[in-house]
Formats: structure tokens, sequence, C-alpha cells
């Protein structure tokens, strides 16, 4: 009943404001997108000796796409964690009622069709753009295995996980269309190190997020509840030291700048850094481990863009 009456008078588009500015801030989405997308050009550039244009309908549609999937994950997770949120996260905008069921459902159609619509005319690249609907669908659906991937943490990442790497495959063809090249013509080799080096940032922060203090612990699942804190961090520090790893190759055998290994050796120390502060004193005051991921994953797609812009 509360629930209900905390519903507001007014329409969808408010009741969407509200929720978006908690669940899924724009102005933030919109910039990582914008990074990623340029940072993964800028790269391709490098890499083929071309030169991306900064504004183009690929560029746009670069930004758009992963901005929609970023949005659409967000909106498809409200649902399948209803429960659990009602249990845990009763201040959240759908289980304290400000939004309700059919505007999220509403809106994850909305974002479907503008999603189909923009890529349709891409090529190559519209069915890459159809296997990440499809997979997002199925991890909606919890692949029907509900019962088994809401008791299983670890097997809910290895499965939703995978969206990631689709995500890059997808923008490296949008970069590919725009030049008319054939798969065939890519660089496939330092391609695919580049989309692991941000799969390995990415899942990092995936883990970086979901770990805390003893003392912050809860019925809601954690990976420092799964591996202990201990082994959390170092889960998230391997595939971070992964992701560097592949950054140096990248500067010995593109002969990058100085400036590029700078930015990421600073990108990676605070996180060591904060991740050491953590350990030896876990507390709710240095739990906040995923600021520090962020920060690495920041310094990875801004090395690649500076390089781009000061030092070809």
């Amino acid at each position: 009943m509360k629930a209900m009456l905390a519903l507001p008078q007014s329409g969808y588009g408010h009741r969407m404001k509200i929720y978006l500015a908690e669940m899924c801030p724009l102005p933030k989405h919109l910039l990582a997108s914008v990074l990623v997308y340029f940072s993964l050009s800028a790269f391709i550039s490098r890499v083929h000796d071309v030169r991306m244009p900064v504004l183009s309908p690929y560029s746009l549609l670069g930004v758009w796409s992963l901005l929609a999937v970023t949005l659409l994950l967000r909106l498809m997770d409200e649902l399948k964690d209803k429960d659990i949120d009602r249990e845990l996260f009763r201040d959240r905008p759908l289980p304290s009622g400000r939004v309700s069921e059919s505007d999220i459902a509403f809106s994850i159609l909305a974002v479907i069709v503008l999603y189909i619509a923009a890529n349709i005319w891409t090529g190559p690249a519209l069915w890459i753009a159809l296997l990440i609907l499809g997979y997002s669908l199925l991890a909606f659906e919890h692949f029907f295995i509900p019962d088994l991937l809401r008791k299983n943490l670890l097997l809910t990442l290895a499965t939703h996980n995978l969206l990631v790497p689709m995500v890059y495959l997808h923008l490296l063809a949008l970069c590919s269309a725009q030049f008319g090249w054939g798969f065939e013509e890519i660089n496939w080799r330092r391609a695919l190190l580049l989309i692991v080096m941000y799969w390995a940032a990415s899942f990092a922060w995936e883990i970086a997020r979901k770990i805390r203090a003893p003392e912050e612990e809860n019925a809601y699942v954690t990976y420092s509840q799964i591996f202990t804190p201990l082994g959390a961090v170092l889960v998230a520090a391997a595939a971070q030291t992964a992701a560097f790893v592949i950054g140096l190759f990248f500067y010995q055998t593109l002969s990058l700048s100085s400036a590029y290994v700078a930015i990421l050796t600073v990108g990676y120390g605070l996180t060591l850094a904060g991740y050491l502060r953590f350990l030896f004193k876990p507390s709710p005051a240095t739990s906040g481990l995923k600021v520090f991921a962020e920060g690495f994953m920041l310094c990875v797609l801004m090395a690649y863009i500076l390089e781009d812009v000061f030092f070809v």
C-alpha cells in the first residue's frame, strides 16, 4: 500500500527521469560510451594506418549502440532482481513504487526498437547487434535456468559477462564498415588483444563493485563472500594486471609514446594502492573499490585517445 501511494501522479516521462537519475545516470553513461568508442577507433586507426573521422554516422551509431546496450541491461536487471530489491534495497525507484514495472517494460521495448532501427543499415555489424540483443534476452530469461543462476553468482558472471566482448566486436565491425573493409582486412591479432584488454578491465570492475568489508555483508551475495575479501581483490587485480600487460605489449609493438605507458601505469598503480588500503584496513570507508576499477578503465581508454590526438 505504501509503495502504491509513493507512485507519482505525473506521467511516464517524469517517472523515468527519476529512475534514470538514480539507477542509470545518462550523462555518465553517455560519456563512458563516447570514451569507449573513440578509444577503440583510435586504436584501429593506429594499427591500420588510417584516420577515423571524429564525427560520422558510424561514430554516432557506435556511441548510441553502447549507450543502448548499457541502458537495456540496466532495465532488464531491474525486472530480474525485483524480488531481491524489494527485500534488500527498498529505497530504489521500482521497489519503492516511484516507477512501475510497466514503465520499465515499455522502456525495454523502446530501447530494443531504437537499437535495431539504428543498426539496420550497417551490413555485417547488424548481425552482431542482433546477436547482442538475442543474448541479452536470454540473460533476461536467466538462460531458462533461473533457480540455478540465482543461487550461483559465479555461473551468472560466466554467462552474462560474455556480452562484453560481443559489444566490443560490434564496435569493431562498425569501424571496419566505415572504410568498407571486409572482416578479412582487419588485423585480428591486435584487435582481439584489444578486446581482451578492455574485457579484462571491465571484468575487474564487475568484481570490484561487489567487494565489501566483513561488517557490510548481508543476504546480498558478493564476491568477497565467495572468495573472501583477499581472494576477490586478487581476482580483480589479476584481470587488471592482464590488461596492463597487454597495454605494455602494444606500447612496445606499436611504438607508442611514453605518455601512453605513463597513463596506464598511473591508473594501475592507483588501483593497486586502493586494493592494498582495503586489505590492510577493511571497512566501509575503504571498501569502495569500484571507483578505483573505474579509474583504471578510464586510464586505459584515455591512453589511446590522447595518443591518437597528440602523438600521431
